[in-house]
């Protein structure tokens, strides 16, 4: 019996000891050996090591995270814009008659619509600028003898910070070019225009959101300040003497306070 249990235990570490190599081998037949700082995917760098100890490339499976496109430095814009004017006309006339209690016109939060175009560059820490053009619709305001009209255009150069949330501030320079018009009755039929160069600051605060691969949704409040354009228009008036003489109208627009709402569209490239 004693016999039987050493035969039994002789068998069991003979088995043992040719398990354990093999089991050896199997392992390092089959973990793939990562030099540090190895990518998976890239066969030239994840190999294997086969039984002679050679590495032989091994392909695992490349997971990445996918990242969004990237937005281009570059950009264009266009918004269409509310506009609201506030001003003061004066009026002088060297006709002695003219009636004094109607020499001056206060407009206030007088609503043209308008559009502007826009391009840029965004930098570093957030900050973009661009240049915009734009243009107004015509403001009119008419009464029985004459009826005055204005439209602005206005080129600036902005400078914008972009926050995370998509919120940004900004402020702006640069010029507009006021037109005014005057016409009627009081004319004869005739009608005066001017225009001038007048400059232009402003203040802005907006919301962009990505909608789309490098295009963004623009809303925008803007502040700006400008002087109007002054205007002067010759008349004839009946001196009750059946002879009719000419007179000088001046119009003196006073600075115009502009409250502007854009909505628009932004695309990078």
């Amino acid at each position: 019996m004693v016999q039987k249990m050493f035969k039994k235990t002789i068998a069991c570490a003979m088995f043992l000891c040719g398990f354990a190599p093999i089991t050896a081998f199997a392992t390092m037949a089959y973990t793939p050996s990562r030099p540090c700082g190895c990518v998976c995917g890239d066969v030239s760098c994840c190999t294997q090591n086969d039984y002679s100890g050679n590495s032989q490339p091994y392909n695992f499976q490349r997971v990445q995270k996918s990242q969004p496109n990237e937005v281009g430095d570059w950009y264009v814009a266009a918004n269409f814009m509310m506009n609201l004017w506030s001003w003061e006309n004066d009026y002088r006339s060297d006709y002695t008659g003219a009636d004094l209690l109607f020499s001056k016109d206060t407009y206030s939060f007088e609503s043209v619509t308008g559009f502007s175009f826009a391009f840029g560059k965004k930098f570093e820490s957030g900050l973009r600028g661009d240049i915009e053009f734009g243009m107004s619709s015509t403001f009119t305001d008419a009464d029985d003898v004459a009826q005055f009209s204005m439209n602005i255009m206005h080129l600036t150069a902005n400078i914008y910070h972009d926050f995370e949330s998509g919120i940004y501030l900004g402020a702006g320079i640069g010029v507009a070019k006021p037109t005014v018009k005057i016409e009627g009755l009081l004319f004869g039929g005739n009608s005066g225009e001017n225009s001038a160069i007048s400059p232009k600051v402003g203040a802005a605060l907006g919301y962009a959101k990505q909608v789309a691969d490098n295009t963004f949704i623009d809303v925008r409040y803007r502040l700006s300040v400008m002087k109007g354009v002054d205007l002067s228009q010759p008349f004839m008036w009946d001196q009750y003497t059946g002879e009719y003489e000419q007179h000088i109208l001046q119009i003196e627009a006073g600075l115009i306070l502009e409250n502007s709402v854009s909505v628009g569209l932004r695309y990078s490239f």
